[in-house]
């Protein structure tokens, strides 16, 4: 299949008759795009061919990705086909998705409540649970792959799997170069540990606190800055997040999915569901 990436312009016809009508989503290892085939919208998911170091790695992407569609949620944007163009580009099209990322509500200086928050985590979690439960891992959950639309029970997760799947498809082994976030990604993989449903839940867990607060739960601007305060068996807060009154038990549930130790946090989506719903509880 030939495509460019100069077709993606609004108004410009792709994959046979889908109309372009505007980028929905910018990132560093693809772009999404609204479109448009008579009265019916979807995304459509780019990945350029300059990821892959050649087509076979670029099919054995698109296959992975084929294979988080298994993890079927409301919560997950639903697959309806993956192709590979002749240059090694990914095309990714899914069920449209409403609302916008939470880092665009962020930074528009919103807040979330601490019900929200945890309302929109519960749902996150039952997401990632679906994943977990499949042996398959988000790898990069921040707020720009949490799409809402103000009501927290209509959150949906976008770039389910695509840092883990390049992680395998390139065959870079059990350990390389940080993959995801490094202000949302765990310890353990600022030294090269691939993602883990425990990661998920962490990186769950610091978008979560961001909401809430406005600041992330780390000091620091740089990478070394950063890891240190990491290690800190507490996350120091920030002056202003400290202003902030989270409620309580929401407070405590994101301080043990932080836990510096991957053994000291849940282990996955279902046991960190289990310990806010009891948080929820009492």
């Amino acid at each position: 299949m030939h495509f460019e990436l100069s077709d993606l312009v609004p108004g410009a016809t792709v994959l046979g008759d889908w109309e372009v009508l505007s980028e929905a989503q910018q990132g560093n290892l693809s772009s999404a795009w609204r479109i448009r085939r008579g009265d019916e919208d979807q995304w459509l998911v780019v990945f350029p061919g300059w990821l892959f170091g050649d087509a076979a790695q670029a099919r054995a992407f698109a296959q992975h990705l084929e294979e988080v569609a298994s993890a079927r949620h409301e919560a997950l944007p639903a697959l309806q086909e993956v192709r590979c163009a002749d240059d090694g580009t990914v095309l990714q099209r899914t069920a449209a998705v409403r609302g916008r990322s939470l880092r665009a509500f962020l930074r528009e200086g919103e807040r979330l409540s601490s019900a929200e928050a945890a309302a929109l985590g519960a749902r996150a979690l039952d997401a990632l649970a679906a994943l977990h439960e499949h042996g398959l891992v988000h790898g990069d959950v921040k707020p720009e792959h949490l799409f809402w639309d103000g009501d927290p029970d209509g959150v949906v997760l976008t770039a389910a799997g695509v840092t883990a799947a390049l992680w395998s498809t390139q065959h870079l082994g059990a350990r390389t170069q940080l993959v995801g976030t490094p202000f949302y990604a765990p310890l353990e993989q600022f030294s090269g540990d691939a993602p883990t449903p425990s990661s998920d839940v962490y990186n769950l867990a610091t978008s979560l606190y961001e909401a809430v607060t406005g600041e992330l739960p780390w000091q620091g601007s740089g990478f070394v800055e950063v890891f240190q305060s990491k290690m800190q068996p507490v996350p120091a807060m920030a002056a202003p997040a400290r202003q902030v009154a989270m409620d309580p038990s929401l407070d405590a549930a994101l301080r043990a999915a932080l836990a510096p130790r991957r053994q000291d946090r849940p282990a996955d989506a279902v046991a960190a569901r289990a310990i806010l719903q009891q948080i929820q509880a009492t």
